[in-house]
């Protein structure tokens, strides 16, 4: 039986933890800032490092970050309401912003001396490419990685990469891991994120620039990910590592595409107020007298508050779990996997309702509505945000029958 390491050293710098609402009014107050700075992402194909400098001085960065490294150890719950309001101001930043909060809780999952190296470094952001590739030599003391990897949101403003591998097993098939590795050992492919649809993400696809040796401390089988039985769970005083990626990882993408919806509904609804229609030759009225207009703003609200009190109160009850020191149930896991998929199959809906009765004027390319739908329709396309498939693994083990897919 392994036993716990020591106790993480406290950081005797650490700020107090802040009060979470003013965590959230922090979040609102970017408001404005976000949404100016979002056609310049797009064109960019980045967030620009003043946004992600933003971030930071507020605060948000340190939400889930270990209290051991100066974070606030607040939960998934926190996460989506933080999220929520960047993505209702800027769908890429918003993206990325949650993204770069999330990593930290990612970090939490790997051996202590690992992640105090990570926060010993200028730029502690992470970012991550799911994809695994081949190229990956097994050593006595680690690994030996190069190759490709796609979709690795926010790359530009990272100073640390995890990247996926298949690892060569001697009685088996090979195994995936997650390796983590300073970006300066790999370039950027300015090239490779050409899209319709949160372009200012940067989910570029980044590339070794010579084989990257891995330390052994570096990597951690993804299997031990989903069973939560990483290094880091084993750090007495290490609670984020507690929490369960397959579960709570999704969250972070999910959020701001709810944000998203909430952006569009406010589009719609300034649009709206100044919008007027040919009633019949010589007569216009005023599109905001519409009653019909007026019932479609009513319950695309409605839908978004619905998606996302079912999200964030379901979190918040595993959380409390978490934090008390209790493993969710199979049922709990895959009904918060359900709500995922719910809210963002209803801010689709919701945005994709609004986009098709917004008027010719919404098609232009400084509207911000249209890359609402555009940002919103490209993120939930996310393999773990599928409605169909979470929607069945929830009937399945409702059922009785052994659940297929992610929790």
């Amino acid at each position: 039986m392994q036993q716990a390491t020591r106790p993480a050293k406290r950081n005797s710098n650490a700020a107090s933890r802040p009060e979470f609402a003013s965590l959230l009014e922090c979040a609102r107050s970017l408001a404005p800032q976000l949404a100016a700075s979002a056609q310049a992402n797009e064109l960019a194909g980045r967030v620009s490092s003043q946004t992600i400098d933003s971030l930071r001085q507020a605060g948000l960065l340190n939400l889930l970050k270990p209290k051991a490294f100066g974070g606030y150890e607040y939960g998934p719950a926190e996460l989506v309401q933080i999220a929520f309001e960047l993505g209702r101001a800027d769908g890429s930043a918003g993206w990325c912003g949650s993204l770069a909060i999330y990593s930290h809780l990612m970090l939490s999952f790997f051996p202590q001396d690992v992640q105090q190296e990570v926060y010993a470094s200028p730029n502690d952001i992470t970012a991550v490419s799911y994809i695994p590739v081949n190229q990956c030599e097994t050593r006595e003391d680690g690994f030996l990685i190069s190759g490709v990897w796609p979709y690795a949101s926010n790359c530009d403003n990272a100073g640390w990469y995890i990247v996926a591998a298949l690892a060569p097993a001697n009685d088996g098939p090979p195994q995936l891991h997650w390796m983590l590795a300073p970006a300066s050992q790999f370039e950027i492919d300015h090239t490779s994120w050409n899209v319709t649809g949160l372009r200012g993400t940067g989910s570029k696809s980044i590339k070794s620039k010579a084989p990257v040796f891995v330390p052994a401390s570096h990597a951690i089988a993804f299997r031990d990910v989903v069973s939560g039985q990483v290094s880091g769970a084993r750090i007495e005083n290490n609670v984020m590592a507690k929490f369960r990626h397959p579960v709570v990882g999704p969250a972070c993408l999910v959020a701001p595409v709810l944000g998203m919806a909430q952006g569009a509904l406010d589009a719609f609804v300034a649009n709206a107020k100044t919008r007027v229609r040919q009633a019949k030759p010589g007569l216009v009225n005023s599109v905001a007298s519409n009653p019909m207009l007026q019932s479609r703003i009513g319950a695309a609200s409605a839908r978004i508050d619905a998606a996302k009190s079912l999200l964030v109160n379901s979190l918040a009850e595993a959380a409390a779990k978490v934090f008390a020191g209790k493993q969710l149930s199979q049922d709990e896991r895959i009904a918060i996997r359900r709500n995922q998929g719910f809210a963002a199959h209803t801010a689709i809906n919701v945005i994709n309702d609004l986009h098709a009765h917004n008027g010719t004027a919404g098609v232009f390319a400084d509207a911000p509505l249209q890359r609402y739908w555009r940002d919103a329709n490209a993120a939930a396309l996310h393999v773990s945000l599928d409605w169909e498939a979470l929607s069945s693994m929830y009937g399945q083990n409702a059922l009785g029958l052994e659940p297929v897919g992610s929790y």
